[in-house]
């Protein structure tokens, strides 16, 4: 059974003002899944208190009234293991931009920057995804 020991997160900060970092999250250093995001929100997240949400590798599968439809690429079917990699993607992210921003620097460019989503990506409302 994998444990949360088990895995690394690597984090690449982004200079965008809607995808803030991307993951790569190694398991028992055997399999690597990238494409883990951590985006900007509207809303605050509710474990971390800050306006940004964590999601898995996904795709678009369809489009249904305008609107697309998306799946997972990874799932994690134990809750409680995801909300602890949820947790590290987000320690790791905080370690890498207090790193290369220094404390100071983060929270003026969190209050400062306003989200501006290109006109070209769909609204993506992080309730409708399904974990």
């Amino acid at each position: 059974m994998i444990t949360i020991d088990d895995i690394t997160i690597k984090i690449r900060l982004l200079n965008r003002s809607w995808l803030l970092a991307q993951a790569t999250v190694i398991f028992s250093d055997i399999i690597e899944t990238k494409g883990w995001k951590i985006l900007r929100s509207t809303k605050k997240h509710t474990r971390f208190q800050e306006e940004l949400w964590i999601q898995a590798p996904s795709f678009q599968k369809a489009i249904k009234n305008g609107k697309g439809i998306w799946d997972e690429i990874i799932w994690v079917n134990d809750r409680g293991l995801y909300d602890q990699i949820e947790e590290k993607i987000y320690d790791a992210f905080c370690a890498k931009r207090i790193k290369e921003n220094g404390e100071e620097g983060i929270a003026q460019a969190m209050k400062d920057e306003e989200i501006e989503i290109p006109d070209n990506l769909e609204d993506i409302n992080p309730d409708d995804i399904p974990l």
